[in-house]
């Protein structure tokens, strides 16, 4: 993974003296941060070292004056600066010093004065202070068509975009930070974690951490350590739902619906989730029957496999009669709830219904 290049990097002492970072994923943003935190900043004289900014409350005068001052006792000295206006796509108003200092009515030369100090920026990057590592924190998307982006690119500076995870890159990222804990994890604890967890990396990482420590000696978490210790999203309780009706278990099927209410679902979602589940097991049969294999299906319908798997077990239940059957009680009662019925009765005759 390349944040993890990055950061093995950073950690050897290879520092590059410009970062840029952005994306959606700040969980990773924030370790090359930390890295590079740690790596050039003293705990003793820290405070001198680093400057952390905000973007719209800095000109470019004042972080270029800030990146060419030599650092204190140190041979590096980090300067950090969150959502820069100068890498945005202009919907928001980058500050200059003009407005800094108060002057107003500035609309036939404020664009000269915001061009002179992009410029100031621009010289900058070409020849950065060697002792300076200056980062530019985007959390979010960059507009690539802005000089100072070009810039960055152009000089060969460590441009990362950070973005979420999904499919192998997901479970590959999980599977290191267990190895980081001592612990291996079963592949069906893979899928379940990210199928019960979403793919949000903090969450995911309080979660193994959370294992680790109940697995004890163990070096495997497997799937019943993880069953057990982390709660199933409404997500997974439809799934035990429509598990229970495919087998026919009514009582069941009742637990599942109420573990729903209980977590705080709304009704006319769940009934939602509950239809969507009866149409994708009708895709899934019907795309199994023509041929597809499991693979073909998880890209034609755009699941994560661990859901496909699931639902192609599940579809072995129902025949197709059963399923347009069950597709037709689901939109009546959908309209009886709609229509002013009482929510917790409706949805159990709902479930009644399906498992008769």
């Amino acid at each position: 993974m390349q944040v993890q290049s990055i950061i093995n990097s950073i950690k050897r002492g290879v520092i590059s003296p410009v970062y840029l970072l952005y994306g959606s994923e700040e969980y990773l943003q924030e370790k090359v941060i930390d890295a590079l935190k740690e790596t050039l900043v003293s705990k003793e004289i820290g405070s001198f070292n680093l400057a952390e900014l905000e973007g719209e409350e800095i000109t470019i005068g004042e972080l270029v004056d800030l990146a060419n001052t030599l650092p204190v006792f140190a041979e590096k000295r980090l300067v950090i600066v969150q959502d820069f206006p100068f890498l945005q796509s202009g919907k928001k108003k980058a500050k200059t010093e003009e407005e800094d200092g108060e002057i107003k009515n500035l609309s036939q030369s404020e664009s000269a004065h915001k061009v002179n100090e992009e410029k100031r920026l621009l010289e900058y990057l070409t020849d950065p202070l060697s002792s300076t590592c200056l980062v530019f924190w985007q959390k979010g998307a960059v507009n690539r068509g802005r000089k100072i982006y070009k810039a960055i690119v152009k000089n060969g500076y460590q441009v990362l975009e950070l973005n979420s995870l999904r499919g192998r890159n997901l479970n590959s990222w999980l599977l290191a930070e267990a190895e980081k804990m001592g612990k291996s994890l079963e592949p069906q604890a893979v899928d379940y974690l990210v199928f019960n967890c979403g793919e949000q990396l903090r969450d995911l990482h309080n979660e193994l951490e959370k294992l680790s420590l109940y697995s004890g000696e163990e070096k495997t978490i497997t799937l019943a350590m993880v069953q057990k210790l982390v709660a199933k999203s409404s997500e997974g309780n439809i799934f035990s739902l429509v598990d229970s009706l495919g087998e026919k278990k009514e009582e069941q099927a009742l637990v599942e619906l109420r573990n729903l209410l209980t977590i705080g679902e709304i009704p006319t979602r769940i009934i939602y989730m509950i239809t969507r589940q009866f149409r994708l097991i009708l895709l899934v049969k019907d795309l199994g029957q023509k041929g597809y294999t499991e693979k073909e299906i998880t890209a034609k319908l755009k699941l994560h496999p661990y859901i496909t798997g699931k639902i192609r077990r599940q579809a072995a239940n129902f025949s197709f009669l059963e399923l347009e059957k069950s597709l037709e009680l689901i939109r009546k009662y959908d309209l009886g709830l709609k229509s002013g019925f009482k929510p917790q009765i409706t949805l159990e005759n709902l479930i009644i219904a399906l498992a008769s």
